[in-house]
This record gives structure tokens, C-alpha cells and sequence, in this order.
């Protein structure tokens, strides 16, 4: 009988191999191993991404610089995240000790480029937040482990010691999936944004890159025209502005 099965399973899996043909007209498409992607929801975070740029450059800056100062363009006119980026990084550089210029003479310009992608509303459907999981999982199972090992252990403080391990993973466990399903845990709530962003940094020399960072960001979708819209040049973060509201007096239009 059990030849009789083992036959059947070699006729069986050699069919299923005649199948597949080993030649096509094209590579099969694969997915990406499972990533997680940071995605902006405030302007605190703004300030985050700032300052980590200005920690990769000074990295690479520290010995390049030879005395000269670094200079932050502001053309204006741009999304206001870009401009408000713009702003945050010349403090994020100033405490960071690097020099930074007012005047572009005689200093490297730090030339900022932004990109904005819109993809697919179902992109991520098939998704899953695993990461954590999977990590607490093994885990539990080391714990297991430790308990079946020390259960007839003589000492009797070893195995209690372990129950009370497994007790406090399985506490944290609980507590994983209590945060996530409630939006205060890692993974961000809401679906997943369509809209990312590709922000770099590129300091150079002479015609040569001394450094450049480049980092990929997921926004809120809710918040399109704070990085899809660009603001009008006339106003650049500074002058008067009108706005339109009770001022006192009568008046409906006043400067601020």
C-alpha cells in the first residue's frame, strides 16, 4: 500500500513538473519583501525630516568644508511643504554646528529637489502588518520553550520564574494588538495614502557631489494641498498680508 501511494505521488508531482514550462516570453513578476514606509501627518513631522537630513549631510560634510559655509536657497513661489521644509532645515544645520550662510557668495548651496507620485487607491490591499506580530510570535514560542524545559527542573524558582515570563509576553502581546487596532501603536491609521513624496538634498563642489540624501515619504491624501499645490510667488514669507475677517472698526480687511 505504501509503495502503491509513493508511486502515485511521483506520477502525481512529475504531471504537475510536465506543466510548468521552463521557457517564457517574459520574467515573472515578483513582490517586494514586506517594508514599512514613515508617513507625514503633521508639521512636527516636517521638522523630524529635517532634522535627520541635516544629520545625514553632517556626516558627510564635517571634513569637506574647508572653513566655507553652506547656503539654503528660498526661490519661494513652491508647495508649502518645500518651503516650510526649506525653513526647518536651515535650523536643523545651524544645530547641527555647521556654518550657514545668508549670502549664497563664496558658500555650497544645498540644492533641495521634491517629487511628488500619485498611485492606485488599492495598491496595498494585500498588505499585512506582520512584522511585530511575527516577532512576538517567536517570542512566545521561546518562552514555551523555556517552560517545557525547566517544568521538572528541581530548582522551583526557575519554573515560576518562567511562567511569569510567559505571563508578561503574553501581557505585551495583548498590548500589541490592542495599540494597533486602536491606531496608537506603529503602523499609522486611515488606509494606505496614494500620494509620496521623494525629498534630496545634493551639496556640491566644484561640479562634484560631496554629499546628497534622498529619502521616500508617504503623505496624508487628506492634506493634497499642502504638497501638491504650489503657493503663489507674490508671497515668499514675508510682506503684508490681507486677510478678509471682522478687524474692529468696521473694517473687513486688515493686514496682518
Amino acid at each position: 500500500m505504501k509503495t502503491f501511494l509513493l508511486g502515485a505521488l511521483v506520477v502525481a508531482v512529475g504531471g504537475l513538473s510536465a506543466c510548468a514550462s521552463r521557457y517564457a516570453d517574459a520574467p515573472a513578476p515578483t513582490r517586494f519583501a514586506n517594508a514599512t514606509q514613515q508617513k507625514v501627518q503633521a508639521a512636527s513631522h516636517w521638522q523630524m525630516i529635517a532634522e535627520h537630513v541635516a544629520g545625514q549631510l553632517n556626516r558627510d560634510l564635517s571634513a569637506k568644508l574647508n572653513g566655507r559655509s553652506l547656503f539654503v536657497p528660498q526661490p519661494g513661489g513652491e508647495q508649502p511643504f518645500v518651503e516650510g521644509f526649506r525653513e526647518l532645515l536651515i535650523t536643523a544645520l545651524v544645530a547641527q554646528g555647521l556654518p550657514v550662510a545668508i549670502d549664497p557668495r563664496g558658500a555650497l548651496a544645498v540644492d533641495v529637489r521634491y517629487s511628488i507620485y500619485r498611485f492606485r487607491p488599492d495598491r496595498l490591499k494585500d498588505t499585512y502588518y506582520f512584522g511585530e506580530a511575527t516577532a512576538l510570535a517567536a517570542g512566545l514560542w521561546a518562552v514555551g520553550g523555556v517552560v517545557a524545559a525547566t517544568a521538572n527542573a528541581s530548582p522551583p524558582g526557575v519554573a515560576v520564574g518562567a511562567t511569569l515570563l510567559t505571563v508578561a509576553a503574553a501581557a505585551d502581546g495583548f498590548g500589541w494588538a490592542w495599540t494597533e487596532a486602536h491606531g496608537s501603536g506603529k503602523y499609522a491609521s486611515g488606509p494606505a495614502p496614494r500620494s509620496e513624496i521623494l525629498l534630496t538634498a545634493t551639496v556640491a563642489d566644484g561640479g562634484r557631489i560631496v554629499s546628497r540624501a534622498s529619502n521616500i515619504y508617504y503623505t496624508a491624501d487628506e492634506d493634497d494641498a499642502l504638497y501638491w499645490n504650489r503657493a503663489s510667488s507674490a508671497y515668499s514669507g514675508g510682506g503684508l498680508v490681507s486677510v478678509v475677517g471682522d478687524c474692529g472698526g468696521g473694517r473687513t480687511t486688515c493686514g496682518r
